[in-house]
């Protein structure tokens, strides 16, 4: 009988010690958020200053990629420099001659090289007059002399 005497007071003891830890976990709410915040900030702060450069990096390519927009959407059509989008467009026809990709991969390559063409056009002819097709008497866009 002493047995579970003990026993049932020891679990109003733990009745009562749960209760009271859960009456000063709602008195102290918020110094225990304040503690949480403040915790994650500065891990935050040492993860940051320990891995300063990666995220240098990181954040140069995510400003550049805003920049320039997505490889292959009409603003980086825009903003990409010749050479680039001239290794795009070999690399681009490369995949679309390959017979081991799928047809569909395929034809998306297939749609995709005009709109690197119009790109590589207007900005080899950026600032030079349209040339109107002359007939001489030599033929079609040929030299007079």
């Amino acid at each position: 009988m002493d047995e579970t005497k003990q026993q049932e007071q020891e679990l109003e003891e733990i009745e009562d010690d749960k209760k009271g830890f859960i009456e000063w976990v709602k008195e102290h709410k918020s110094q225990l958020a304040l503690i949480g915040v403040s915790g994650a900030a500065l891990i935050a702060m040492v993860f940051g200053l320990k891995n300063k450069d990666s995220l240098t990096k990181l954040w140069m390519s995510l400003k550049d990629e805003i920049e320039k927009g997505k490889p292959l959407s009409a603003k980086w059509l825009e903003k990409a420099d010749l050479k680039e989008l001239e290794d795009v467009r070999d690399s681009v026809q490369k995949a679309y001659l390959n017979q081991e990709l799928s047809l569909e991969t395929r034809s998306h390559m297939w749609d995709l090289l005009p709109k690197l063409d119009n790109a590589i056009g207007k900005k080899k002819w950026a600032g030079k007059p349209y040339g109107f097709p002359v007939k001489s008497e030599h033929g079609w866009h040929l030299p007079s002399d």
